[in-house]
């Protein structure tokens, strides 16, 4: 060849070694051949003395013949494992050297005709076997007529506990061989030489990571290996443009190019894709930048991306490729209420027009939700948001599209399980191996991938396993391809395409169309509240949209303990309770730990809420064989939780407050003997009419005079004010609504972006009033 192939130059030189090394031993391979001549020219030397003259000749003469008969047969029979000139070539051998005894005995070893068959067939047959001997030991090193790969395994397998298994090259090219492994069958599997690869490399003195081995789908006992350079992984690769431009989405998609230099060929349709790696891994460059070039650049897609963390640092050069890019949170649950709404009726007209799954050319465009850092947007939102992310991820494959999630560590804190089963895994470099289990795949973790190990994490590298996948590289390390040497010019190219694929220039069906229009959602989204200045006198308002969006926060905020009176204090264990349940509930676990972090409660209020939570059926009793956790109670199902998380947000713990609550009548007592008097009319509890609740309202009225009530507050100038407010209270008995109700509304106020939480603790929860325009357009929490 007239390039030497990196990866089977590491072959060649490990063999041109060995034969370095057993240069003299080598010498020894020539010598049996001319041995075995000399060994029956000295025998039938031997014969012929004994039995060469009448009448012993004639029984010598058939007794050789018979011999040469049954040698040649065995020959040819024990040689079937060898190919077709080695079994003819061992097979004439025998034959011939037979014959000659028989001969030789009968005439004498100095007759001419003896003499010239010895010196002639003799020594050409044992030529013949030393050419054969040299070619066969000694590898070829233009990968030619020796199997290099071959040799150096049947060399070292001993030493990494594989001894009986054999390897073929099935292929070589300018960066790797790949070849085929056999097992013994019933004795040793492909898992046990994948459970090897470093010792296989270790063995054959290979550089760490050279090695892949993979199952064969076909049969357990076969193996294939794949022999490649790990240190070219290390240089960075230029994108080298678009795979399939103006092609479907149903054409694979290629992030990148495996370690034996082969092209990531990912079918991305029909599952979702969760992308992990730490700060500085690449996953948000080698990651989103990849894919969504490929994507956009495809004629039936549409993608619609979130970023309530980094703004436009990650897809704002992708902008002009994307349907809708949302940045802040009122924007980015407009999209998810949207999108969840629209999915029905997209599965709906799939199914009117004869189809069962999206299909290309159906006439739809495929969807892609892409989620940059999605662990802050998920404890960003709403329960029934949540849930809303949820249900998406479960349906929208049959509605043609798939969900991408990107963030740095996909634990059961900030990915629920009913999300995370459903990913297919793309892992960048990682700070340490307890993070590898939520990146990667069962399999992978199988095959022994270390993302950890990774010097400097290795920005760009990675591990993919999804459907489509072959099934020899899912193990196999990869790297995604690069957009320019600095920033400034990666970020240059990137615009460059996506203005090159605008989303505009496609064809958008009526779904996609909506979806991708949010000026339903402009009123949520304008500016400020319109109002006099003396409602606001330091101006904080005014052109502060963006400034109150990033504020925006989560239930699981520090929460208050100060104590501020039992009334208040109750009220506030109340939805520290339904806090912590619903946590609980959501992750599956629950310990003082995972409270103490998420919560940020104390230690001693963690145990009185874990106790509160067994007396109500939310968590069991302390197992002794799990130290660190007790079982859940309660299904992760969203009504069941829903159920739990208000009636604790409305009951409180009873116990505790009968334990905390002061005498009503410290001054009135009794001693053991005194008599039982029955109470006067005057003394039966009753509530005082002018306490008593008035009708209930009808959930729409309730939410019409909170609504009133706030814009009363924003006219007279007060916009701040606490769940716990006097004024808000009046509200809610007026309405007749539960505590929990209460709460929900104000979360929902929240998630609309008409309010702004600015402190959490129960009752002292503080909320702001940043917008009321939301409250004259549609009334979008009855769709919540």
């Amino acid at each position: 060849m007239a390039r030497k192939t990196q990866t089977l130059q590491i072959a060649q030189d490990a063999t041109v070694e060995r034969i370095t090394v057993a240069a003299v031993s080598k010498i020894g391979v020539l010598v049996p051949p001319w041995a075995i001549l000399g060994l029956v020219t000295v025998v039938a030397a031997i014969s012929h003395a004994k039995w060469g003259q009448p009448p012993a000749v004639t029984w010598a003469t058939m007794a050789a013949t018979l011999s040469t008969v049954v040698m040649t047969g065995l020959t040819w029979a024990v040689s079937h494992q060898r190919g077709l000139l080695g079994r003819v070539h061992s097979t004439l051998t025998a034959l011939f050297g037979g014959l000659w005894f028989t001969i030789a005995t009968i005439t004498g070893i100095g007759t001419q005709i003896t003499l010239g068959m010895l010196f002639f067939g003799g020594g050409t047959l044992a030529v013949a076997w030393n050419i054969r001997a040299v070619i066969r030991q000694t590898p070829s090193l233009d990968g030619g007529s020796v199997d290099p790969l071959a040799f150096v395994f049947d060399k070292a397998k001993d030493s990494f506990g594989l001894s009986g298994a054999k390897v073929r090259t099935t292929e070589v090219d300018d960066y790797k061989v790949k070849g085929k492994m056999a097992l013994p069958a019933g004795e040793k599997t492909a898992d046990d030489a994948i459970k090897n690869t470093a010792y296989i490399e270790s063995g054959l003195k290979f550089p760490p990571g050279s090695v892949n081995v993979a199952r064969d789908e076909d049969d357990a006992s076969q193996a294939h290996v794949t022999i490649s350079d790990p240190r070219i992984m290390k240089r960075p690769l230029p994108w080298p443009g678009p795979y399939r431009p103006g092609g479907s989405i149903a054409e694979a998609l290629r992030p990148g190019m495996y370690q034996d230099m082969s092209e990531v060929l990912h079918p991305f349709t029909g599952h979702q894709l969760q992308i992990m790696g730490m700060t500085g891994s690449g996953k948000s460059i080698g990651g989103a930048w990849n894919y969504l070039a490929e994507i956009i650049s495809r004629v039936d897609t549409a993608v619609f991306g979130i970023d309530i963390s980094k703004d436009d640092q990650t897809l704002g050069p992708v902008r002009p490729g994307l349907h809708r890019f949302e940045t802040s949170k009122p924007g980015a649950v407009d999209l998810i209420r949207t999108m969840h709404g629209e999915i029905p009726q997209r599965t709906k007209w799939l199914s009117e027009h004869g189809f069962q799954k999206w299909t290309k050319g159906c006439g739809l465009l495929y969807w892609f939700l892409w989620i940059e850092e999605y662990s802050k947007l998920y404890e960003a939102l709403g329960e029934a948001d949540q849930t809303k992310v949820e249900e998406i991820v479960k349906e929208i494959r049959s509605a043609g599209g798939s969900v991408v999630i990107s963030l740095q560590r996909a634990d059961y804190t900030q990915v629920p399980t009913l999300i995370r089963s459903q990913m297919a895994k793309m892992c960048f470099g990682l700070a340490d191996d307890d993070d590898a289990k939520f990146g990667t795949s069962d399999r992978q973790r199988k095959a022994g991938v270390a993302p950890e190990q990774w010097e400097n994490h290795q920005p760009g590298m990675a591990y993919l396993d999804a459907p489509g996948i072959r099934a020899t590289h899912y193990a196999m390390p990869l790297r995604t391809f690069a957009w320019g040497k600095t920033d400034n010019e990666a970020n240059a190219n990137m615009r460059a395409h996506a203005a090159a694929f605008p989303a505009a220039a496609k064809n958008a069906d009526e779904f996609t169309a909506r979806l991708a229009d949010p000026s339903g959602s402009a009123a949520r989204r304008s500016p400020a509240i319109a109002m006099p200045a003396s409602a606001d006198p330091e101006g904080t308002l005014v052109g502060a949209q963006d400034d109150a969006v990033d504020e925006l926060d989560t239930v699981r905020r520090p929460v208050d303990t100060v104590d501020d009176g039992a009334g208040e204090r109750d009220e506030r264990f109340a939805e520290v309770l339904a806090q912590a349940a619903e946590l609980v509930i959501t992750a599956q676990h629950a310990s003082t730990t995972m409270l103490q972090r998420k919560l940020r409660l104390p230690h001693t209020d963690c145990l009185r809420v874990m106790e509160v939570l067994e007396r109500r059926g939310v968590i069991g009793p302390q197992n002794a064989s799990e130290a660190t956790g007790r079982p859940v109670l309660v299904p992760a199902d969203a009504e069941a939780a829903r159920a739990v998380v208000d009636q604790l947000r409305d009951d409180g713990d009873a116990v505790s407050q009968h334990v905390r609550t002061d005498d009503p009548s410290p001054d009135l007592t009794a001693g053991p003997d005194d008599p039982i008097t029955d109470p006067g009319p005057e003394d039966l509890l009753e509530t005082p009419p002018e306490q008593q609740e008035g009708p209930k309202m009808s959930p729409e009225a309730a939410r019409r005079l909170v609504h009133d009530w706030l814009r009363h507050r924003a006219a007279t100038g007060r916009l701040t004010f606490t769940a716990g407010d006097p004024e808000f209270q009046k509200v809610r008995d007026r309405s007749g609504m539960k505590r929990s109700w209460s709460y929900k509304v104000l979360g929902q106020l929240v998630d609309d972006g008409v309010l702004r939480r600015d402190k959490t603790g129960g009752a002292n929860t503080t909320f702001t009033i940043i917008d009321l325009a939301p409250l004259d357009g549609p009334d979008l929490s009855q769709a919540a």
